[in-house]
């Protein structure tokens, strides 16, 4: 067990504070219920000295701290200032009424000491829990990519060291030099990141996530975000992930294929690389745009918070978390039944 100088357990007076102020039908308390945020703890201990120094904030409440932060989408200072007065976000955090949060720089700390490979941990058990409540059904995959703009003013440099190419200045002058140039849908420019999303059709989880600078076909991997551990049955993408590559993985560890293919892709093309086809799964591929919309309007990820391609990383995690979190509450609580696939038998 970590030791920590702030205790899960709160006093008898913040106990009866919370239960009389804090709604009980409070959407934090319902995260409460069905998320063990203890797990964060074990996936962190080897990254804590237990004897020696002062005793810290246990990483499970600076992982809540970092949830709150981006369940309601606000910035590190904001967070702070929202924890200091906000009796549900001390409730949900372990925090006693009048105890001080950890100020923002403890939170990047925590952000950097743990690192993208170790949120991504986090994703995956946040999944494990859903899959293991029988929310995931794991019977199609959606697979899809959406922009994340770079913490970047590009109209400045370009003001300051513009040229007809705009690759003569951004790459040289931006001060993320991880971020890169890519296309959106009917080609047009944006400067920053690619995330790759793969969504279960059924529940409405996000299942898989994975950012690359810039964007494009070269981005649009299944294999990133479709990992051969759990499978689905079927996995449908649009035109962006018709390429040889993609349609050879799904071949490979045997899954259906649904991806949308290119209206100049011949017969021949077709037989040589798609196999097992699935054309029933492509008129579902439309409902994932509205979780990616919900990414972007509610928990940030239409631009990128920091620089770099690790934090951005971390930060489209910590949204999707956020995203499945919230849908798990629905179906849970809220009586929401998912929307049934229907697809013929392989």
């Amino acid at each position: 067990m970590i030791e920590s100088r702030q205790s899960t357990q709160k006093s008898f007076f913040g106990s009866c504070l919370y239960d009389k102020l804090v709604p009980q039908n409070h959407i934090l308390r319902k995260i409460l219920e069905a998320v063990d945020f203890s797990f964060v703890d074990s996936y962190c201990k080897d990254l804590y000295c237990h004897d020696n120094g002062r005793p810290g904030w246990s990483p499970r409440t600076l992982f809540k701290i970092l949830f709150l932060q981006f369940m309601y989408d606000l910035s590190d200072y904001a967070i702070e200032e929202t924890l200091c007065d906000r009796l549900s976000f001390k409730m949900f955090a372990d925090l006693e009424v009048d105890e001080m949060p950890p100020d923002h720089s403890t939170l990047s700390r925590f952000r950097d000491r743990l690192g993208h490979e170790r949120f991504k941990e986090l994703f995956n058990h946040i999944v494990s829990v859903a899959r293991e409540k029988g929310i995931i059904s794991d019977k199609l995959q959606i697979v899809d990519a959406t922009d994340i703009k770079a913490k970047v003013d590009i109209y400045r440099i370009k003001k300051k060291h513009g040229s007809e190419d705009p690759s003569d200045y951004i790459d040289k002058h931006s001060p993320d030099k991880d971020a890169r140039p890519g296309r959106k849908y009917k080609g047009k420019l944006f400067y920053g990141y690619q995330a790759n999303c793969s969504m279960d059709a059924e529940s409405e989880i996000i299942v898989g996530a994975h950012v690359s600078p810039g964007g494009g076909v070269a981005n649009a991997r299944v294999d990133n975000v479709v990992p051969p551990g759990d499978p689905p049955k079927v996995v449908t993408a649009d035109k962006l992930y018709d390429n040889q590559r993609n349609h050879n993985y799904l071949t490979e560890h045997n899954i259906r294929n649904g991806i949308v293919t290119k209206k100049n892709h011949n017969a021949k093309y077709l037989k040589a690389h798609v196999k097992r086809v699935s054309n029933i799964a492509k008129q579902y591929r439309p409902r994932i745009e509205h979780k990616l919309a919900d990414l972007k309007r509610w928990h940030g990820l239409k631009s990128a918070r920091y620089w770099g391609l690790d934090k951005t990383r971390i930060q489209t995690y910590m949204a999707a978390i956020c995203s499945n979190v919230k849908r798990m509450i629905k179906i849970l609580y809220g009586g929401v039944s998912p929307p049934k696939v229907r697809l013929r038998s392989a």
